[in-house]
């Protein structure tokens, strides 16, 4: 099996999707009422995603969204702004769909 496919099971990358799913919900209530600041859950959030990108990455091949990096500053020096919120988001929906894409081509090798 190669290094990559064990990397991207489901097993491997379902516990980051979850983490997600739940600071996901605690940043969108804080943004929704105003009330207190979502650096701290954002900061977390930032974390989990950078951990999901290691755990894509193997010496041949890294998964990644489109133009990675620069969305990423953005994110971080902006984490307390709902616009970083909304680009984690997708960077989180992004690397969903580029874990699923990737897993099924090599399903077909």
């Amino acid at each position: 099996m190669s290094t990559l496919r064990k990397s991207i099971e489901q097993e491997a990358v379902d516990p980051f999707f979850i983490s997600w799913s739940r600071l996901e919900q605690e940043i969108s209530v804080l943004f929704r009422k105003r009330e207190g600041s979502a650096a701290l859950p954002m900061k977390k959030g930032i974390a989990v995603y950078k951990n999901l990108l290691e755990q894509c990455t193997t010496e041949e091949e890294r998964l990644m969204p489109l133009n990675n990096a620069e969305r990423l500053a953005f994110v971080e020096e902006n984490s307390s702004t709902f616009a970083a919120f909304r680009q984690l988001q997708e960077l989180f929906n992004e690397m969903h769909k580029k874990i699923a894409s990737r897993r099924a081509r090599l399903g077909r090798i």
